[in-house]
């Protein structure tokens, strides 16, 4: 059935600006928005400061080979999460995971007041505590909502994270010269720590409609890789792996050459006398601008462009979107030599990677969730949390090995560096294309597709030349059997042309209204209403419009 204004709640016609809603998941939808909200702007924070640590006492060199060591530690790590997964569920993984970085996150704010050197071993605890938790909750989204649901409602909490994400780099940019980074980091684990709040109420709230379809129960054996086996074993896992793997590779080279640039403009523009405590809060203030940069963009994708783009190329166009702009943009840089002095370096790699991360974190991100949606619990908890951990940080550690060839044995600059993220991209975009016709199989396995239907007629309506009128169309007259489904609905002349300009369709208040011209020959205008779903399907009902003098009362 469509749903009409009246059938929503308040907050779910808020929503509904920015994805289609369904009557009931207003509730589910908000809680899961808070909890990325949290979870992102907490990261952000610590984010921002373990940037400071380690760029103020190591090399932007260094720090590529601290991203790659995270890949070995979390090939202990993934396996020890697929045992805990088989011994507690959904709500209770989620809070055990959350506790352990919420415990340990002020041991290092105490080790840091003390003076002890925490740089690298916090920048590896970050660095797992940013893939590992939010992996984690989207998982336990995945495995909440139905195929269709969570293609619309993913689009809502991806917006959570995103304002999490722009809300903690703004107040890590305002506040790092106001607080201690003691302070920052107790900030951090009570923001992170209030999520534990809203684990079981999120999957209460989702509508029994909405709820992810029932999977094999049987699990697979428990393999001495966990995870990371699982992912080797299934087709359609390895290609979302390899396709993270390409995406983190190219976004950590991006960043490396970002990074050098930071370093050396910081110790150029700092004066001497400041030392390393200067260059720090500058180092520290630049992420925070830039990541609010980045999230406010991707805030902007996402509220404007996410939902659309999948309403008209779905997942499988979407995930081509980053590709194509990441090769069209180290295509660019690649060329900077060859232009000369034309092209501002510094200012070139920046807007890059703004670009880049602001299309990571709103459009691709939000696709690559939704990968999960019609995979088994198994998949969705131990195959995701080896993707989004060890094999994400598997492309850092290919990064890591490609810096040091390029740097040591190669003597690479920073555009050739860009050539080789160019080719890169066009190894991306081939990837995307395979994966995207296995999800599309993946999905018609998983859900039904059953075309809308019109179940109830549209009156006729009579109206006078020139004088307004009104009509509406019932929530009633179209419905869609689909689990999770919603449609939209548009209206034209019968024979397809578009209506006439003086009579106007409303969508989502489902009326028709307008005057019929007084001096005219309009008589009879034949309307079609068309309900279409998520996957294109329509149905149609046609109603007539008569234009002739109303019977005296």
């Amino acid at each position: 059935m469509t749903e009409s204004p009246a059938a929503l709640s308040r907050t779910e016609r808020f929503l509904s600006l920015v994805t289609p809603m369904r009557p009931g998941e207003g509730r589910a939808a908000a809680l899961f928005f808070l909890h990325a909200f949290l979870l992102l702007s907490s990261y952000q924070t610590v984010k921002a400061l373990r940037e400071a640590f380690i760029l103020t006492k190591f090399s932007a060199e260094t720090r590529s080979y601290a991203v790659a060591m995270m890949a070995l530690l979390l090939m202990l790590v993934v396996p020890f999460y697929g045992w805990l997964r088989r011994h507690l569920d959904g709500a209770q993984l989620l809070r055990a995971v959350t506790v352990f970085f919420a415990v340990t996150l002020p041991v290092f704010a105490v080790l840091f007041q003390r003076g002890v050197s925490i740089a690298i071993v916090f920048y590896l605890w970050v660095g797992i505590y940013g893939v590992m938790v939010v992996a984690q909750m989207w998982a336990f989204a995945a495995d909440s909502f139905n195929v269709r649901t969570g293609q619309r409602l993913f689009v809502i909490i991806m917006l959570g994270s995103n304002l999490g994400a722009l809300a903690g780099a703004k107040l890590t940019h305002v506040a790092v010269a106001l607080l201690s980074p003691m302070g920052l980091m107790i900030l951090a684990t009570c923001t992170l720590a209030a999520t534990l709040l809203l684990a079981t109420p999120e999957r209460a709230a989702v509508p029994e409609a909405s709820r992810a379809t029932a999977m094999p129960l049987a699990e697979p054996p428990l393999h001495p890789l966990g995870g990371i086996e699982l992912v080797l074993r299934d087709r359609y896992l390895l290609m979302i792996a390899m396709f993270v793997v390409l995406l983190n590779w190219i976004n950590s080279t991006g960043e490396f050459i970002l990074a050098d640039y930071v370093e050396i403009h910081a110790k150029s523009v700092v004066p001497a006398q400041l030392g390393e405590e200067g260059i720090s809060e500058y180092i520290a203030a630049f992420w925070g601008d830039f990541q609010f940069w980045v999230t406010l963009i991707s805030l902007a994708i996402q509220l404007l462009l996410v939902s659309r783009v999948f309403r008209t190329m779905g997942v499988r166009g979407a995930l081509l979107v980053q590709p194509v702009i990441v090769a069209v943009g180290y295509g660019v840089l690649a060329l900077a030599p060859v232009l000369g002095g034309f092209i501002p370096i510094f200012s070139l790699i920046r807007r890059i990677k703004v670009t880049e991360n602001g299309t990571d974190y709103s459009l691709t991100n939000t696709t690559r969730q939704s990968l999960f949606l019609p995979v088994d619990r198994a998949a969705k908890y131990e195959g995701k949390m080896a993707i989004d951990t060890f094999f994400w940080r598997f492309g850092d550690l290919i990064q890591a090995g490609g810096v040091f060839v390029g740097l040591h044995l190669l003597g690479w600059q920073s555009h050739q560096f860009a050539l080789l993220n160019f080719l890169l991209s066009l190894l991306w975009m081939a990837l995307a294309m395979a994966m995207g016709r296995s999800y599309d199989r993946k999905a018609l396995e998983n859900m039904t597709n059953t075309a809308p239907e019109a179940v109830e007629t549209i009156p006729d309506l009579q109206c006078a030349p020139g004088r307004r009128f009104t009509h509406r169309v019932s929530a009633t007259a179209f419905r869609d059997a689909d689990a999770g489904d919603v449609l939209s609905l548009r209206a034209c002349c019968e024979d397809g042309r578009p209506l006439p300009r003086w009579i106007r369709f409303d969508a989502w208040r489902q009326t028709f209204s307008g005057t019929v011209p007084a001096q005219g020959h309009v008589s009879e205008l034949r309307i079609s209403v068309i309900a279409s779903d998520m996957d294109g399907l329509k149905a149609c009902s046609t109603f007539t419009l008569r234009s002739e003098a109303l019977p005296s009362a």
